[in-house]
């Protein structure tokens, strides 16, 4: 699996997943959502960027850049389809999705953006910086966790979200994943077992370096 300190440019039009987060840290869960909208959205490959600043969260719960970074690698390399990228490591300040999905179009000019985000983040997308601007240039991806209702809820938001065209969004209702990134680190903080829940490999670095125990 390529682990890229800056995005590759491809001459060929894709169809690329862009899968954003903390991942402190990456877990089963994202691991199956994204393996769930390659398959479903017949992508040619998904682009994990972890965040360095997440704009709407406090960073004091964060571990380092490298030892996230090194994680996602670790839980995605088995995997030719998956790509990992620091993109958002180079920039000041805090990460905004918009200004990533920037130079990811630079360098993808022809292709075709799916950002896959959370529910949460999906019903509160009105509050992203330029998401105006942001719907210009991928197609929205979320999934209900909960049941019927939630879905509803997505499809309601969706339709009601200003400049959101009925083909540039896709809600799915895959399998309910009942664990988080902040349950897992609550977990190890108790001495809890968490290697059901994170890959094997991340798992055993979590351990090695000390990660999240105090």
């Amino acid at each position: 699996m390529p682990f890229m300190t800056d995005l590759n440019s491809e001459d060929v039009k894709m169809k690329i997943g862009i899968f954003g987060g903390a991942f402190n840290p990456i877990h089963n869960g994202h691991l199956a959502l994204a393996e769930n909208y390659y398959e479903s959205l017949h992508l040619d490959k998904i682009i994990f960027i972890p965040t360095s600043i997440p704009p709407h969260k406090t960073a004091d719960y964060l571990v380092s850049q490298n030892d996230r970074l090194e994680m996602v690698r670790l839980a995605t390399q088995d995997n030719s389809s998956f790509e990992v990228s620091d993109i958002e490591f180079h920039r000041q300040g805090k990460s905004y999705t918009y200004d990533t999905l920037l130079s990811v179009k630079e360098l993808y000019p022809d292709s075709e953006i799916y950002l896959i985000i959370g529910a949460d983040q999906f019903l509160t997308f009105h509050l992203w910086y330029k998401y105006k601007e942001i719907l210009d240039m991928v197609t929205l991806c979320t999934s209900a966790r909960e049941n019927e209702q939630e879905k509803q809820e997505l499809y309601d938001y969706a339709k009601s979200l200003d400049g959101l065209e009925k083909d540039k969004y896709f809600i799915a209702n895959y399998p309910v994943i009942r664990f988080s990134s902040s349950e897992i680190r609550d977990k190890i903080k108790n001495g809890e077992e968490i290697s059901a829940l994170v890959p094997k490999r991340v798992c055993e670095y979590i351990f090695e370096k000390g990660l999240y125990s105090v």
